[in-house]
């Protein structure tokens, strides 16, 4: 598993995002291992997988309200489902492509999966942990899921 340290990168990514997007920040909770036998989520989760040096998956989880809520900021009148879905997916890209600085080149992410609801077990192996940090932006709460060792 990777050491908590290296998760900095992660959350560094996902609040440059929300800055750059929304012109605001996002309040980071504390993150937490969690076991992988039920999944954390919300309505719409985009999940990259990892494979390099490190293997895994990295994902973040998101209510529609709040993908809804960016997509307005972005004063884009499209907030159908395929918007949305979009949206969770360029996240993603953004958490994953920016640990590449912190892994290296080798760290070769996969394009973004958009799945309804939290990540299956397909994704998060029973037999390893996750990292869960939860986040919170505009009232609304999120998650970004770190599975890799």
């Amino acid at each position: 598993m990777v050491k908590v340290e290296k998760l900095g990168v992660f959350l560094s990514s996902i609040s440059a995002f929300f800055a750059q997007i929304a012109d605001t920040q996002i309040a980071i909770d504390t993150p937490y291992l969690h076991d992988n036998k039920s999944a954390i989520g919300y309505d719409y989760s985009g999940i990259i997988k990892i494979t390099g040096p490190v293997e895994g998956y990295v994902y973040i989880s998101a209510p529609s309200t709040m993908l809804r809520a960016l997509i307005n900021i972005m004063d884009e009148s499209d907030s159908s489902l395929k918007m949305m879905k979009d949206l969770l997916g360029e996240m993603a890209n953004t958490i994953a492509g920016n640990a590449r600085i912190e892994f290296g080149t080798d760290f070769i992410i996969a394009p973004p999966e958009i799945v309804v609801g939290a990540p299956s077990a397909a994704y998060l192996p029973k037999d390893r942990n996750s990292y869960i940090t939860p986040f919170s932006w505009g009232g609304y709460q999120a998650v970004i899921g770190i599975c890799i060792t």
